[in-house]
C-alpha cells in the first residue's frame, strides 16, 4: 500500500501514452526524477492495462491526481473522458507549464517523453501544495474547440492552395492570352472571369462565340450584370490577341485543369465557411460579442482568433497571448555590435498572418477613423516606420482583444479615445490635427516597455 496521494502524469501520444504513477512520498526527496514510467497502447486494452497498474499502487481512486497536456489534441480527449469515467480526477495544464517546468530543473538538457510525464506529476504535486495552480487549465479543452482549430487550419490551407493556382494560372494566360487582364482590371481570374474561361479556354474559341452567348454567359451565368458593357470589348480583345495561337495544346490542357482546381476549391471554401459559421454557435455568446465589437473584425477573423486563443484566462497576461500569437520582440545581441530588438519568428502562423492583415485593414485610406487608426497616425508622427508602426499596432490589438475577453466586455470606442488622450472625430474643433497622445492606452492595455515593443 501506498501512502499519501498518487501523482500521475500522462504524456499524450497518438498511438500510446506514456505515464509516470508517482506517490506522494517520492516528492520529498530527489526520487521522483528516476520514478519508473510505463507505455499504454491508445485502446480499450491499453486503458485497462492502466487502470490495473494504477490499482497495483493500492491508493484509492479518490486519491488519485491525474494530469493532461492540451497540446495532445484529439489524442488527449480520449484518455482524460476514460480516466473521469472510472473515477479519476483529471486536471488540464496550460501550454507553457511543462516546458517552463523543464527549463527550470534542467534547463536545455534534451526534452523527452519520460521526463516530461514526470513533470507533469511534479506540477500536480505542488498544486496540491499551493504553489503552481496556475500551470493549469480552469476547464478542460472542448471538442468544438479542437474542430473549429482544425476548421480554420484547413481553411487557411485552402487559401494558400488557391493563391499558388492563381499565379501559375495567370502565369499561362500571359502566354495565352494577355489582353484578358484589360477587361477584368481588378483580377484576371475572377469568378466571372474563371466561368469565360472554362467555356471559351482560348481567345480563338472566344471570339468565335456569338456576343449575345457570352453576354448571356457573364450576365445571368456568371451572375455580373455590371459586367454587362465589358461584353463587347472583350470579344474584340479576343479576336485581336497577340497571344500563341500554335502548339499550345499542352498550355491549355494545363489552363483547363487549373480551372476546374480553382472551381472546386471556391466550393470548398465556401462550405468550410458555412460548417465554421456553424462550429461558432458552439462558443459562449459573451466570447462572441466581444469580437463583433471590434472595427474591421468581420466572421472568419473571429474563427481564427477563437480558434488560437481558445479559453484566453489560460494566458497569464497580455504578453504571454502576444508571444503565443506571434506578436513579440526578441533581443538580437552579439557583442557590441548588435543589440536591438525585432519581431518574434515563432507563433501561431494563421493567426499571426491574420492579425497582421487586420491591423493593414485598419490604417487604409479606405477605413473608417478608430482609435487604433489615429495611434497609428500618433507613432507615425513620431518618425516611426511604417512597418514597424504596423507591428506595434498589431502587437496592440492582441493586448485589447485579451482584457476585453478576460472582463467580458464589448470593445468601446469613445473609452478607448479617452485613454489615448485624443479627441474622437466628433469632438474635434475644425483646426484640430492629431497629435501624439501623452497618455497611456489605458492601465489595462498600457503600451509595452521598448523591450516588449516589435519590430516589424
Amino acid at each position: 500500500m501506498t501512502a499519501g496521494l498518487l501523482y500521475v502524469g500522462l504524456d499524450i501520444g497518438r498511438a500510446s501514452h506514456l505515464v509516470a504513477a508517482i506517490p506522494e512520498a517520492s516528492f520529498r526527496g530527489e526520487r521522483w526524477q528516476t520514478a519508473p514510467v510505463r507505455r499504454f497502447e491508445a485502446s480499450a486494452a491499453g486503458f485497462a492495462a492502466l487502470e490495473a497498474w494504477l490499482a497495483s499502487f493500492g491508493v484509492p481512486v479518490a486519491d488519485v491526481r491525474a494530469g493532461v497536456e492540451p497540446t495532445g489534441g484529439y489524442y488527449g480527449q480520449t484518455i482524460a473522458a476514460w480516466l473521469c469515467g472510472h473515477g479519476y480526477p483529471v486536471a488540464w495544464l496550460q501550454n507553457w507549464a511543462v516546458h517552463d517546468q523543464r527549463q527550470l530543473l534542467v534547463g536545455k538538457q534534451t526534452k523527452t517523453d519520460a521526463l516530461d510525464a514526470r513533470l507533469i506529476a511534479r506540477l500536480l504535486f505542488l498544486r496540491e501544495q499551493g504553489l503552481a495552480a496556475r500551470a493549469f487549465l480552469e476547464s478542460a479543452p472542448t471538442p468544438a474547440a479542437e474542430a473549429l482549430r482544425l476548421l480554420v487550419r484547413n481553411r487557411w490551407k485552402l487559401v494558400q492552395l488557391r493563391s499558388r493556382h492563381l499565379l501559375q494560372l495567370m502565369a499561362l494566360l500571359d502566354v495565352t492570352f494577355p489582353e484578358l487582364r484589360l477587361v477584368f482590371r481588378s483580377s484576371s481570374v475572377s469568378a466571372t472571369a474563371l466561368a469565360v474561361l472554362e467555356r471559351y479556354p482560348t481567345p480563338a474559341a472566344l471570339a468565335a462565340a456569338p456576343i449575345a452567348e457570352l453576354e448571356h454567359l457573364i450576365v445571368i451565368e456568371a451572375h455580373a450584370p455590371k459586367l454587362k458593357r465589358i461584353v463587347p470589348r472583350l470579344h474584340e480583345l479576343a479576336g485581336s490577341s497577340a497571344g500563341l495561337a500554335e502548339g499550345i495544346e499542352e498550355l491549355v490542357a494545363a489552363e483547363r485543369w487549373l480551372v476546374a482546381q480553382l472551381r472546386t476549391t471556391d466550393v470548398e471554401i465556401g462550405r468550410l465557411d458555412a460548417e465554421i459559421e456553424r462550429a461558432m454557435t458552439a462558443w459562449p455568446e459573451r466570447d462572441r460579442a466581444v469580437l463583433a465589437s471590434f472595427p474591421a473584425l468581420g466572421a472568419t477573423r473571429q474563427a481564427i482568433l477563437l480558434a488560437a486563443i481558445g479559453d484566453v484566462r489560460r494566458f497569464r497576461d497580455d504578453r504571454a497571448l502576444r508571444k503565443y500569437l506571434g506578436w513579440y520582440a526578441e533581443l538580437a545581441q552579439s557583442g557590441t555590435s548588435v543589440d536591438r530588438h525585432r519581431l518574434g519568428t515563432v507563433g501561431e502562423r494563421n493567426a499571426r498572418r491574420m492579425i497582421w492583415l487586420w491591423a493593414l485593414s485598419l490604417i487604409t485610406p479606405q477605413a473608417p477613423e478608430t482609435p487604433f487608426k489615429a495611434w497609428y497616425r500618433a507613432l507615425r508622427a513620431r518618425g516611426m516606420r511604417g512597418n514597424v508602426a504596423v507591428g506595434h499596432l498589431a502587437s496592440k490589438l492582441v493586448s485589447v482583444v485579451y482584457f476585453c475577453l478576460l472582463r467580458g466586455e464589448p470593445y468601446d470606442p469613445a473609452r478607448h479615445w479617452r485613454e489615448l488622450g485624443l479627441q474622437a472625430p466628433d469632438e474635434r474643433p475644425d483646426d484640430f490635427s492629431v497629435a501624439v497622445g501623452t497618455r497611456p492606452l489605458g492601465q489595462d492595455v498600457a503600451p509595452a516597455a521598448p523591450a516588449e515593443q516589435p519590430d516589424a
